[in-house]
């Protein structure tokens, strides 16, 4: 798993009103056994025991595959194709709702007044924007793709080793989990105490840099990697960012 992966978990368990759930492209019976065993080592080092019946798992079998759907713009966020596509309403639904609901591909379609009600409390964490449903943008928390050409270490400093000049930031791509916990920590915050739905509240906090392919230099604001920082160490003080081993 990726630094501080683990603790993002607990952070996710830890509120009573979050239900969890695996979403990966994977064959259902890997991603089973594999959310199966993050889980019960979450327990095993000091989480409740009921997480264990808090969680689900939605797998490659759930995802709308629009390989051979001879007209696909209907599923396709501008800028943003894909052949898999994680249609966040399955998680409303239920597994086997869905499949009555949306029993064809008409039913399908996105449908902004239906589809705001149903989604307004669920987020998509997700590296990979491929896997967008449209209509769903609000809903996605982009995280920076990980990446690991380099041996990574625990950094020593309580500053950001972020380099403004990386075109290919191995700051951000190392640290993603930071990032999704900083946001994700702040949209809970403002949802506590304000009248938005989480969806609002994702978007205007993530601005529309992820979205928006000519704003590229606003993606990921830095600040959300410390703030997120801060909320795991509640989990593990020891925990810091990885940064590339020069040695």
């Amino acid at each position: 798993m990726t630094p501080g992966c683990a603790d993002f978990l607990r952070f996710l368990f830890d509120h009573k009103n979050i239900r969890p759930a695996f979403f990966s492209a994977g064959l259902r019976v890997r991603n089973m056994t594999l959310a199966s065993q993050i889980v019960q080592m979450l327990v095993e080092t000091g989480g409740d025991p009921g997480w264990m019946d808090r969680y689900e798992v939605y797998s490659r079998e759930d995802c709308l595959d629009t390989t051979y759907i001879r007209d696909d713009d209907q599923f396709q966020p501008k800028n943003f194709f894909g052949n898999y596509k994680k249609d966040l309403r399955i998680i409303y639904y239920g597994e086997e709702k869905y499949k009555e609901v949306f029993s064809d591909l008409k039913s399908m379609y996105p449908n902004k007044e239906r589809d705001d009600e149903i989604l307004k409390n669920i987020i998509l964490i997700e590296e990979d924007s491929s896997y967008l449903f449209a209509g769903q943008e609000k809903n996605m928390l982009l995280s920076p793709s990980f990446y690991h050409s380099d041996p990574y270490v625990n950094y020593q400093g309580e500053d950001v080793p972020f380099e403004a000049d990386n075109s290919i930031n191995s700051f951000k791509s190392a640290n993603t989990i930071f990032y999704a916990a900083g946001v994700m920590n702040r949209t809970l915050e403002r949802f506590s105490s304000e009248n938005l739905s989480v969806p609002e509240i994702l978007w205007e906090e993530q601005g529309t840099g992820w979205y928006d392919r000519n704003r590229d230099i606003e993606r990921f604001p830095v600040h959300f990697f410390t703030e997120g920082r801060e909320v795991l160490r509640k989990y593990n003080p020891d925990l810091n960012f990885a940064v590339a081993d020069k040695d």
